[in-house]
């Protein structure tokens, strides 16, 4: 048996990827990997890197170049036009495959995918984790009831069957088309298409950066479960503006990024300063955040050290 990987990714996060994916080869030894690389083009070099990668931990790479002049006029806000090629999964893996597993770069995989791999989506299309709180306010202009689900696409399990037969009574790409005047991202497009049609992951399956701050951002419905998240994610995201290949990454996380660099052909990266403050804004950002972690101040989106 193969598990199969859906990534999204251009020249500047190919690295990241390429952590991404050691992390879940190194949690998931006993597992065969075939990873679908999504991209609007990448170098011959950069490439060979990537391979190197796959192939030392035993999984095949497959790269499908796919052209952003397709996208036409989809808005793209503060994100990459190319998060759109998530809505063409079905179409570009091979017909014969009935599940794939989409992942986010900007991530590590911290335990065995069996599980998450073969999720019972119980009738439903793809399996996801809710968006944050913030979702609330988006759910009007989409169109969306209070009780209809916002997912970080982060994290999607897809029956590529199910959602092949979705595609022929309406394609995706030509919904998104229709629905283009109230979107922002392609998460809007799912969440429309995809209505009644998604199960929930539990959170430990895509535990993202602001569930770790001291007044984290989550559903109140969750907080019974966040602890245990927390000390044992299943995957880790991280999604907020300084990530861990910055050096002034704050995420009790954060050196599982170099761990798994190491492992790679960019083992010689330089970590940058992600906040150009000036010497005295960086010795009062240092002093503050001493503080939080002893806790004599506790600003609510610090994220705390991890208690075992």
């Amino acid at each position: 048996m193969h598990y199969n990987i859906v990534i999204v990714s251009n020249e500047g996060y190919i690295q990241h990827a390429a952590v991404m994916l050691t992390s879940l080869f190194c949690t998931n030894k006993d597992k065969h990997f075939i990873v679908y690389l999504l991209t609007d083009g990448i170098t011959k070099e950069t490439m060979s890197k990537l391979q190197t990668v796959c192939v030392t931990h035993g999984a095949e790479l497959k790269v499908i170049t796919c052209g952003i002049d397709n996208l036409g006029d989809f808005p793209v806000g503060q994100w990459n036009p190319i998060m759109y090629f998530k809505l063409l999964i079905p179409q570009l893996l091979p017909a014969t495959e009935k599940r794939c597993i989409f992942l986010d770069v900007d991530m590590i995989v911290y335990d065995d995918i069996t599980t998450l791999y073969h999720w019972n989506l119980q009738e439903k299309v793809i399996a996801a984790a809710e968006d944050m709180p913030d979702c609330i306010a988006f759910k009007p202009r989409l169109g969306l009831k209070d009780t209809d689900l916002c997912i970080n696409s982060g994290v999607m399990v897809c029956d590529l069957e199910k959602w092949r037969l979705m595609e022929q009574e309406q394609p995706i790409m030509a919904y998104a088309t229709n629905i283009i005047s109230i979107i922002v991202n392609e998460q809007d497009v799912l969440a429309c298409y995809f209505k009644d049609k998604i199960a929930l992951l539990p959170i430990r399956w895509n535990m993202t950066t602001f569930y770790f701050n001291r007044k984290p951002k989550i559903f109140s419905k969750y907080l019974q479960e966040l602890e245990a998240a927390k000390r044992f994610p299943g995957i880790i995201h991280f999604a907020a503006p300084i990530k861990p290949w910055f050096k002034d990454c704050q995420h009790p996380y954060r050196k599982l990024y170099k761990k798994y660099l190491m492992l790679t052909p960019w083992k010689k990266y330089h970590f940058p300063i992600f906040e150009q403050l000036s010497g005295w804004g960086m010795i009062k950002k240092t002093i503050r955040n001493w503080l939080n972690r002893i806790g004599i101040i506790r600003d609510g989106i610090f994220t705390p050290p991890i208690l075992s």
